[in-house]
């Protein structure tokens, strides 16, 4: 059976509207004046107001609160969270004067990205993106569906303010999610001068972990992992990297909980080594390995370095017929693109050297500031310098439950590439 969203069934009465205004205070819509010029960008549906596009604040707005944008001129362009802490001081709602950002908003929200999920989601999978922030238009808001838990994330301030409510919210609409628990620890929520909070928001306790299915594949999700506790955006670049792996040597760099490497040996691959920093994921990979019944002689375990392990690979005269490259985020912020374009030249150029003739490497980047334009100039010279003609066979992308907003290029954040060596 497809996933499904159930709906309140009296959601367009007056009664919703008064149960949901009832529960969430009304602000005092403060305005932010723009300087002039700088309503371009929200004009065009980009969601962020930065504080350098800011003339002056009308009120006394607090960290979180709704306000409205005008231009110049005092004309409305829109309402937003508004976050004095950060770089990006409103995060745009609503383009409607008349809106009102109550629980209702949110409601029809939530239940719009949920529909969009049941198109993309089969019966194979029980783990996906429920919500994709500034993606789905809740900006600050990502919510990741792992069996019947719901693990949320708050990463704005104005999310942080209401986001018991949308635990229950979550629950309400589908009656599947029996738990919702916060693991609000990313790098948005630093910049809009946040705490981590991590804790049940809302339903039944939870434990460390949880069992998912993810087509077809078992999986137990680390609750208290990175980022949310599971990678679903890589769920179909998995299958079509397997696809290449049969009766290969796979090297899988950066493994995290093995979900490349299961894909490929259940997939036909001769045998799998799995290399990450962290001693637990890798612990983790390989009972993900036994869940799926794969026999313990058919991977092999390295705790290390990504750029070490390679090199010493290299030295060791190793070869493989697949490598996957699937490292975490090389540029948190813009500056340190530069860095990070050397290193996924490095990574790219030592992988290249551990490639059989006619091998595949499967390279990602997960950094937003990395552009795929200029993540597959990183790979091509790499090639260059490690001497190797390189076909692309396929371009990736991040999974469709994490839909791109086409006005925020920033929403593509995955970007990925296979190749083979001549």
């Amino acid at each position: 059976m497809k996933y499904s969203v159930t709906v309140f069934p009296w959601e367009d009465s007056l009664y919703c509207l008064s149960y949901f205004n009832n529960r969430l205070p009304v602000n005092n819509m403060s305005t932010i004046e723009l300087k002039p010029g700088r309503e371009k960008m929200a004009l065009n549906f980009n969601p962020w107001i930065f504080s350098g596009a800011v003339k002056s604040v009308t009120g006394d707005p607090v960290t979180g609160e709704v306000v409205e944008v005008h231009d110049c001129k005092g004309n409305f362009i829109a309402k937003g969270h508004y976050s004095p802490e950060s770089k990006i001081i409103v995060r745009l709602l609503d383009l409607g004067r008349d809106s009102v950002i109550d629980e209702a908003w949110y409601y029809e929200k939530i239940k719009k990205a949920a529909q969009l999920r049941s198109l993309i989601i089969d019966e194979n999978s029980d783990a996906f993106r429920l919500i994709y922030s500034e993606g789905d238009f809740i900006p600050g808001l990502i919510v990741d569906r792992f069996g019947s838990i719901a693990v949320l994330q708050a990463s704005s301030a104005g999310i942080d303010a209401v986001k018991h409510s949308l635990a229950e919210i979550l629950m309400d609409m589908d009656k599947g999610i029996l738990s919702v628990y916060e693991k609000s620890d990313g790098d948005g929520r630093r910049m809009e001068g946040l705490p981590v909070s991590k804790g049940l928001l809302a339903g039944k306790p939870v434990g460390e972990s949880a069992e998912v299915i993810e087509n077809a594949f078992r999986f137990s999700v680390n609750l208290s992992g990175q980022k949310t506790g599971f990678y679903s955006d890589q769920r179909e670049n998995r299958m079509r990297t397997a696809r290449y792996a049969g009766k290969k040597k796979v090297l899988d760099i950066c493994s995290y909980t093995g979900g490349f490497s299961i894909y490929a040996l259940r997939g036909g691959a001769h045998h799998a080594t799995l290399v990450d920093s962290s001693a637990e994921a890798l612990k983790l990979a390989e009972y993900n390995m036994e869940l799926n019944s794969i026999d313990r002689g058919d991977f092999t375990l390295l705790e290390g370095d990504a750029f070490n392990t390679l090199r010493r690979l290299k030295s060791e005269g190793h070869r493989f017929g697949l490598i996957i490259l699937d490292p975490p985020k090389l540029a948190p912020s813009g500056r340190d693109r530069e860095k990070a374009l050397r290193g996924y030249k490095e990574l790219n150029l030592q992988a290249m050297h551990l490639l059989e003739p006619g091998g595949i490497l499967s390279t990602f980047s997960c950094s937003g500031h990395v552009t795929a334009p200029l993540f597959r100039e990183a790979v091509t010279y790499a090639a260059k310098d490690a001497g190797f003609n390189m076909q692309i066979l396929e371009q990736l992308s991040q999974a469709p439950d994490h839909p791109v907003r086409i006005s925020l290029p920033e929403t593509e954040y995955l970007k990925g590439l296979i190749l083979r060596k001549q």
